[in-house]
């Protein structure tokens, strides 16, 4: 069941496909809490549907099964999906505009991150994980208002992804970049960002990204007429 949950997770990720997703989530996802209770495989396919419930906005249920993600991961010992899950309830945060509390979850799944050692399992993994948490604790405070504070997180985690050659988080940080350009009005440093997002997409797949760059991207030009 994790390993189905994982060949769908591209079509959530890039392709925005939710409401086709569902069904077979939500019966992956049963199955696994039916079958293998408090494990790993239950709390990852929780995850994975509560992504789709958080994009449908149906937060009540997104909220109530990454709790439960984050309860079943805790169970099974696995920290790295602990922290993954306390981390999506910081995601569920800001999409609810709740920035405050969003930044608080980040920073409580940083915390659980840093009980990994250099040895235990998931240590590998942690350089990455603090990039994309340094992603949302800029957005965070890009919601809060404290901008320059967003900018600096958010061009930390580029960094990190564009040195590792991660094209679509780096495209998503420059999303996040250009948007917090356009929070100031700053339309001509906006552009490039979206220019330079767009150009890393477009290999990705990822239309449904590409959708609100191509939107960001005119509100850019109709600033500069002719």
């Amino acid at each position: 069941m994790r390993a189905f949950g994982r060949a769908l997770w591209p079509l959530q990720l890039k392709a925005g496909h939710h409401d086709e997703l569902l069904s077979a989530l939500q019966l992956a996802s049963s199955t696994a809490t039916a079958r293998k209770p408090g494990t790993r495989a239950a709390g990852a396919l929780k995850a994975q549907l509560a992504h789709s419930f958080t994009e449908l906005r149906r937060y009540e249920e997104a909220e109530a099964l990454a709790l439960a993600a984050a309860a079943d991961e805790r169970t099974a010992g696995h920290v790295r999906g602990h922290a993954s899950a306390v981390e999506f309830l910081g995601l569920l945060r800001l999409r609810q505009w709740r920035f405050d509390e969003a930044y608080a979850r980040f920073d409580e799944a940083g915390e659980i991150y840093d009980a990994i050692g250099p040895d235990d399992e998931g240590a590998a993994d942690l350089p990455r994980a603090g990039a994309l948490l340094e992603r949302h604790r800029g957005r965070a405070l890009r919601g809060m208002g404290r901008h320059q504070e967003a900018r600096e997180h958010l061009e930390g985690a580029l960094r990190w992804f564009r040195e590792s050659g991660e094209a679509y988080n780096s495209a998503r940080v420059l999303t996040d970049l250009a948007e917090t350009c356009l929070d100031v009005q700053d339309h001509a440093a906006a552009l490039p960002l979206v220019d330079e997002a767009i150009a890393k997409l477009a290999g990705e797949r990822a239309e449904y990204h590409l959708v609100h760059l191509r939107a960001m991207r005119e509100r850019c030009l109709s600033r500069f007429p002719g």
